[in-house]
C-alpha cells in the first residue's frame, strides 16, 4: 500500500494550520530589530560628525579672524585649514564678507557608519569684529534692555531724586578747623 506524500502533507496542513507561524514572527521581529539598530547607528554617526564639524568650524573661524586682525601670524585661510585638519575636518571655503575684520569658513567632516552615503556634515561659522549697522547709533547696541519713559514718569523720578538729596544729612562744616598738633621733642 502506497501512500501519496502530497496528500499526506495536505491533510497535515489542514489539521495544523498555524504551525510555523511562530518562526515567521520571530524572523520578522529579528529583521525589524536589525533595521532599527542600523538606523540608530547611522544617526549616531551623523550627530557625531555634525558636532565635530561644528567645533572645527567655530575654532577655525576664530583662529582665522585672529590672523586676519593681526593678533596671530599667518594667512587666515591657511590657519583655518590647519586647525580644521587637526580636528578631522576639511576646510571647504574661507571668505571675507563685507563686514570689517570678519572671516567666514565652511568645513566638512565625513559621516561614519551606514549614513555615510548621504555625504559629509557641513557647517559654516563666522568670526570677527562686532558689526554695527550704518545709520544706527552705538548706544542702541548696548547690552541689556532699555525702556522709554514718558515725560510724567521722568518728572516723578526727578522729584524722588530731589527728595532723596534733600533728606540726606549734610556733613557738619566747621569754620575753624582744628590746628595740627605739634610733636614735642
Amino acid at each position: 500500500m502506497m501512500v501519496n506524500k502530497s496528500s499526506v502533507l495536505a491533510r497535515y496542513a489542514e489539521e495544523h494550520p498555524e504551525e510555523g507561524s511562530g518562526t515567521v514572527l520571530a524572523l520578522t521581529i529579528i529583521a525589524a530589530l536589525l533595521v532599527l539598530t542600523v538606523v540608530i547607528a547611522g544617526l549616531i554617526g551623523v550627530v557625531s560628525a555634525n558636532r565635530r564639524a561644528s567645533a572645527a568650524a567655530d575654532l577655525s573661524a576664530l583662529a582665522a579672524a585672529d590672523a586676519y586682525r593681526g593678533l596671530t601670524e599667518g594667512d587666515p585661510c591657511a590657519v583655518a585649514a590647519n586647525l580644521a585638519e587637526r580636528y578631522g575636518a576639511q576646510l571647504e571655503s574661507c571668505t571675507f564678507p563685507d563686514r570689517p575684520e570678519t572671516v567666514e569658513v565652511t568645513v566638512a567632516v565625513p559621516v561614519a557608519g551606514p549614513m555615510g552615503t548621504l555625504g559629509p556634515a557641513r557647517v559654516r561659522a563666522r568670526a570677527g569684529a562686532e558689526y554695527i549697522e550704518e545709520g544706527r547709533p552705538e548706544e542702541e547696541h548696548a547690552t541689556g534692555s532699555t525702556e522709554e519713559l514718558s515725560s510724567a514718569e521722568v518728572a516723578d523720578l526727578e522729584e524722588e531724586l530731589e527728595a532723596e538729596q534733600n533728606s540726606a544729612p549734610e556733613p557738619p562744616e566747621s569754620e575753624n578747623p582744628p590746628a595740627p598738633e605739634s610733636i614735642a621733642d
